[in-house]
């Protein structure tokens, strides 16, 4: 395939759009956050507290994912309906959505080393971890620094940024960066106020921070945590030898090629498909998988699919020495 021919399919994969994916996915995680509060509500709680909660907050995940869609205009179409659920999506689990698309649009900066990616904080550390526990442990204590980011970034944004004259001292610098801190966690209090005004009409109010809350940092971000180590350092590892300098290290991801369970839970949205996400950031989800075919054939030095299982992924590089 010639160059300008590559560049038609890529220009054809990213106009082709459909909103079908989008409402069928959102529909099962919504339907499967009901049945979890129905259970919560209806069954003796020292029955379905554990699998409530695991459920909740594997949708909650979901929800994520379907934020980063969003922040790259691909969740749905026109750009106004995408917005609109974007945020809603965001807010439901604590993301403000247009500063999230500030900082991780710095993630796809491209060339550029995992020193300088904005999310290198999550798998850079664990590239030198000694292998097996003292890398397990890092990955799952590494979450209350994960925790700490996401809301420094929410109050204070990102270094590379703040708005235009926020120094010290500089009230009107000051008085921008309380208006952007606001606009960007007002839609997140309203929906947070929600969540609890209808888990105090449907279920118990002390529900909402035991199955909602929580779940949000326990299960979703760790989960967005391992997913995103794992993408990011499965090269660093495999085939090796390690880079000697890994603060030059490129930034670098992979395709998995996994089962349909998994690719619910773990990867939803196309993530299976990361590495032909940042190839090609505008082609929308649904069509990741033949972009990745396409890129296989005809662009050099793209990475082949790693078959396999996530989790069995995931133990491999935890493990690899």
């Amino acid at each position: 395939m010639t160059q300008l021919e590559l560049r038609n399919q890529i220009g054809e994969l990213r106009q082709r759009r459909t909103n079908v994916h989008s409402v069928l996915h959102l529909t099962a995680t919504f339907g499967l956050i009901a049945v979890a509060l129905w259970l919560g509500r209806t069954q003796p709680l020292e029955l379905v507290a554990v699998p409530a909660f695991l459920l909740i907050g594997l949708m909650q995940y979901r929800l994520v994912m379907a934020s980063h869609e969003a922040t790259h205009k691909t969740l749905f179409h026109p750009v106004w309906l995408n917005e609109t659920i974007g945020l809603l999506t965001a807010s439901l689990v604590g993301i403000s959505l247009f500063n999230y698309r500030k900082a991780h649009m710095d993630h796809h900066k491209s060339p550029q080393s995992i020193a300088d990616d904005v999310d290198g904080y999550i798998y850079r550390p664990l590239l030198t971890v000694k292998a097996g526990w003292p890398r397990t442990w890092k990955l799952f204590a590494g979450l209350f620094v994960d925790i700490y980011v996401k809301f420094h970034r929410k109050l204070f944004g990102d270094d590379t940024a703040k708005p235009a004259g926020a120094a010290v001292g500089d009230r009107g610098g000051v008085v921008a960066h309380l208006q952007s801190v606001f606009v960007q966690l007002a839609p997140i209090a309203v929906v947070q106020t929600a969540v609890l005004a209808g888990f105090a009409w449907f279920w118990v109010w002390w529900a909402y921070f035991v199955f909602w809350f929580f779940p949000i940092f326990l299960i979703a971000l760790g989960m967005d945590r391992a997913r995103t180590f794992l993408e990011h350092s499965y090269n660093y590892f495999f085939p090796g030898p390690p880079i000697p300098n890994l603060a030059e290290a490129p930034q670098d991801t992979i395709d998995v090629d996994t089962n349909a369970l998994e690719r619910f839970l773990f990867a939803p949205f196309g993530f299976s498909y990361h590495q032909a996400h940042h190839a090609q950031l505008t082609v929308p989800y649904y069509n990741l998988r033949e972009l990745a075919g396409v890129l296989e054939e005809n662009q050099p030095g793209y990475h082949r699919r790693i078959k396999g299982s996530y989790l069995g992924l995931l133990l491999k590089v935890l493990w690899a020495r």
